[in-house]
């Protein structure tokens, strides 16, 4: 029985290995592809858009521009739009202590899920409270920082609002981390697997 259930096992690990290898080949395929041959280029309309800012650049031999923005359509209809271009240097002499001060309050996974679930609209605290996981002192210590911040603000009879502010803040920061994001690589796939079957066998023996 036990040389069978092992046997079970073995061939249950081929075929996920199997199923790894092809993955594997896949990411070194994309990776061959996009190494090779000249980039592309974005697509469009962001092209079009990168145009248009190169054409007001500073002349000078060095300059940059960095821009963001961001759109929302509720109901069919466009609700809330923003965008921003400055050159780089001018928001080089943006003050640390300026930037420290707008990005505390985002740097709380808690205060990123309340502001998560205001953006679909407004909430009670007993609704943030049901959502968040969040109870008591601690949801409204991280509602007092973000009205702080003018993240959000307070409405009639504890119902809590995503101001503009906050929302533009949220959506930049949101973009910023999924472009940031680490990739993953075909050994850290591997390595994932082979912790996960330890994780599996491990429970099985309990």
């Amino acid at each position: 029985m036990a040389l069978s259930r092992l046997e079970d096992e073995l061939k249950e690990l081929r075929r996920e290995l199997s199923k790894i290898a092809k993955e594997v080949e896949k990411l070194k395929t994309r990776r061959e592809q996009t190494s090779s041959g000249p980039y592309p280029g974005p697509p469009e309309p962001l092209a079009s858009l990168i145009r248009v800012l190169a054409e007001r650049l500073p002349d000078k031999p060095d300059a940059g521009m960095a821009f963001f923005g961001g759109i929302q359509k509720k109901n069919g209809k466009i609700r809330s739009s923003y965008f921003s271009v400055h050159d780089v240097e001018s928001i080089l002499r943006c003050s640390p202590k300026r930037v420290a001060k707008l990005l505390s309050p985002l740097s709380s996974e808690q205060r990123i899920l309340i502001l998560k679930t205001l953006i679909k609209g407004d909430r009670s605290s007993s609704e943030l409270s049901r959502e968040t996981g969040l109870e008591g002192g601690q949801l409204y210590h991280h509602l007092k920082e973000l009205a702080l911040a003018e993240y959000i603000e307070p409405k009639e009879r504890g119902v809590y609002s995503l101001t503009e502010k906050g929302q533009m803040a949220l959506l930049t920061v949101l973009a910023m981390a999924c472009a940031l994001e680490k990739r993953i690589t075909p050994e850290e796939i591997e390595a994932t697997f082979w912790e996960t079957r330890k994780e599996e066998r491990t429970k099985q023996t309990d």
